[in-house]
């Protein structure tokens, strides 16, 4: 009902079409982008002409379909937030890693939940090099979280779309990465 109210109120004030902003949610979209993303508007022009580099698309839909689009907004708005805390968790983790090393894991396991990218592990190894070196069995952990969140990551619906050779293969040859990079 609360939708069918929406829709009558753009359709009389002569609106037959509206926009929801998207963006790529990675480790690098910017905290602006992020804001942005899945939020729906009359006109394109109220959206940011951001600069920045992120990926944005800004997608027209009828107005009859608004509460479709909102419902979309929602599930959007929820992986924003999904990232946002990710990237706490990273942060956290990257802070402690040395004085709370338990901690840190599971902070670390907690985000591969959500996602793991290989720049964010590349700069954790990068500062922390001379522990992981020193730490066997600390590092061994760490590759071992970081490699089963790497693998489950393929298993979400967003990669069922690549060809499973690429899939395949992108998922082999991070995984060798990870392992290059935490000493295996």
């Amino acid at each position: 009902m609360l939708n069918g109210l929406r829709v009558l109120a753009q359709l009389v004030r002569g609106r037959r079409k509206l926009y929801q902003y998207y963006t790529n949610v990675t480790w690098r979209t910017c905290e602006r982008c992020l804001d942005w993303h899945g939020r729906i508007r009359a006109r394109p022009e109220r959206f940011p002409d951001v600069g920045d580099g992120c990926p944005r698309h800004l997608l027209s839909f009828p107005v009859r379909q608004l509460g479709d689009y909102r419902a979309k907004s929602r599930e959007m708005a929820e992986v924003v937030r999904r990232e946002r805390q990710r990237r706490i968790w990273v942060r956290e983790a990257e802070e402690i890693l040395e004085s709370d090393s338990e901690r840190a894991l599971q902070l670390l396991q907690e985000a591969g939940c959500v996602d793991v990218y290989i720049p964010e592990v590349e700069r954790l190894a990068a500062r922390h090099r001379a522990l992981l070196r020193s730490d066997r069995e600390l590092c061994a952990r760490l590759r071992e979280v970081l490699l089963e969140s790497w693998h489950e990551k393929f298993a979400l619906p967003r990669y069922e779309r690549l060809p499973e050779r690429m899939r395949e293969e992108h998922e082999q040859g991070g995984a060798r990465y990870l392992e290059e990079l935490l000493g295996r």
